[in-house]
């Protein structure tokens, strides 16, 4: 009986070692059809992943804020130099200020006639909001007690749905997130795509410049290991969907890292990219507490704020500490 156990262990053995040398030589099979420089590439994307934490727990937030009526329509959000939430709706031409510690809107400035704003972002004094036909309105100076208003034209337009606008400090330029390619140099279907528009040209670049594809939604769910990923997340996955099956509602450029947060409101996803592009993370939100997403925006400490629309409900604001 025991030389059967040891004949069936060494044969248990050797069919181990079979797999185990099977398994390198396929692995280095693999990787010999990549180039140097795209296995170089894989390997530092792989460390990336793997020294990323992302610093939120979206389910706990530490306050939540009732908005008042007139924001439960929500639709874009920045943050002040004096750390208060600036707030726009769909249909109003105001950009409403709200104060956290005495939770109101203490401040309205009109900046435009009644409209569809898309977003709202900050830099210093100047405000600038979004309107969903890609015009942009700047209002320098928001603050005071004579704020100016000028209205910026984009080779965007109505037909292209832009949806979120944000502020990226380091390169001093304005971020716009669209759900249409249409009529651009770049058809942009099969992506979520951000263009990068020059406030001081008053200029919006001709092509994306940030992106999310299915592509890269694979890759990132091949190297951080995800079990079974086209159940986690089968729209990514479905050879019957023919365009990019989510779409940007908010958008915000993290003060410390400079990374990317995008949040969508189809699918209920947050995504976080590095400032070349790179797809960091990745999760879906909890719909019951975040049911439509529409504003998010960022205290110079990292405190994370999420602003969802109302239907029957008031609008709210999630606040998230930085861990």
């Amino acid at each position: 009986m025991k030389k059967y156990m040891k004949s069936e262990n060494k044969n248990l053995m050797k069919g181990y070692i079979y797999l185990l040398l099977s398994g390198i030589l396929l692995f280095a099979a693999c990787k010999e059809k990549l180039t140097p420089e795209e296995l170089a590439a894989q390997e530092a994307y792989i460390a990336l992943l793997e020294g990323y934490q992302f610093p939120y727990k979206l389910n706990r937030p530490a306050v939540t804020y009732k908005l008042p009526a007139i924001l439960r329509e929500v639709s874009g959000l920045a943050m002040t130099t004096t750390e208060e939430l600036a707030c726009v709706q769909d249909e109003r031409g105001i950009i409403f200020i709200y104060d956290t510690e005495l939770k109101e809107v203490n401040r309205r400035i009109s900046f435009a006639k009644d409209g569809d704003y898309e977003g709202l972002a900050i830099s210093g004094a100047d405000a600038f909001v979004l309107r969903d036909d890609g015009d942009i309105y700047h209002v320098p100076g928001f603050d005071t007690a004579l704020p100016g208003k000028e209205k910026y034209k984009s080779l965007l337009g109505k037909k292209n749905n832009t949806k979120s606008i944000a502020y990226q400090a380091t390169e001093k330029r304005l971020l716009i997130a669209c759900k249409d390619g249409k009529g651009t140099s770049t058809d942009f279907r099969e992506q979520m795509a951000i263009f990068a528009y020059n406030i001081d040209s008053n200029t919006v670049a001709d092509s994306v410049w940030y992106s999310i594809d299915s592509d890269k939604v694979k890759h990132y769910c091949k190297f951080t290991k995800i079990e079974e990923p086209q159940e986690e997340y089968p729209e990514f996955y479905s050879k019957a969907v023919k365009s990019f099956p989510i779409f940007p509602s908010a958008l915000a450029v993290h003060p410390k890292t400079n990374n990317i947060y995008i949040v969508s409101g189809v699918g209920y996803f947050l995504f976080v990219l590095t400032p070349d592009n790179k797809l960091i993370f990745m999760t879906r939100i909890k719909k019951s507490l975040h049911p439509q997403i529409e504003g998010m925006a960022f205290k110079k400490d990292g405190t994370l704020f999420l602003a969802s629309e109302g239907k029957e409900t008031p609008g709210v604001v999630h606040e998230f500490k930085h861990n």
